[in-house]
């Protein structure tokens, strides 16, 4: 046998070791998992392949490993997203607001525009507390809905105010 055939067979050999070890060794929650799917239909989250009678805790159609999860049967996400929208778009729009900015200071009669600087920051601070907000929001999933309800509105108002403030002082200050 020369040393190519020898390093092939070695390889396959390997690999099939470790096949069968991955296949022998399962833990707890995956053998509950294929206990569930020998009797019950349900799609792969990723393809929608059916696993009913799977074998091994892997989609045979995707190849994607499957978990053990505890889900809902309805993520209620509406006054989340009414939360962080407004300060998504108010950091979106800081963004669009370096354009005038630096415009005037590079470009313009170089001076800075305290109206534009402070909307620009009332932007910044908002679409980094929607970032945060959205990041941590378990913790606001976990308030009951009424409360999450007076969140999202008070972050409506204060928005809604900053913004007539803005528009108010604008003739001002610009």
């Amino acid at each position: 046998m020369d040393h190519q055939s020898y390093l092939v067979e070695k390889t396959t050999s390997e690999e099939e070791a470790a096949v069968t070890m991955a296949v022998a060794t399962t833990t707890r929650a995956q053998d509950l998992l294929l206990d569930f799917l020998r009797e019950h239909d349900a799609a792969c989250p990723v393809c929608g392949y059916n696993l009913r009678a799977l074998t091994r805790p892997v989609c045979p159609e995707c190849a994607h490993e499957l978990v053990l999860t505890v889900g809902t049967t309805r993520l209620r996400l509406g006054w989340l997203l009414a939360a962080v929208a407004p300060g998504f778009f108010s950091g979106i729009a800081a963004c669009f607001l370096l354009v005038p900015i630096i415009g005037r200071l590079v470009f313009g009669d170089g001076r800075q525009s305290p109206g534009l600087n402070g909307l620009a920051l009332f932007g910044w601070c908002s679409g980094l507390f929607a970032i945060v907000l959205a990041r941590k929001r378990s913790r606001f999933l976990a308030q009951s809905r009424a409360r999450q309800r007076w969140w999202a509105v008070g972050i409506w108002l204060v928005h809604a105010t900053a913004l007539g403030v803005f528009i108010f002082l604008a003739a001002r200050y610009l």
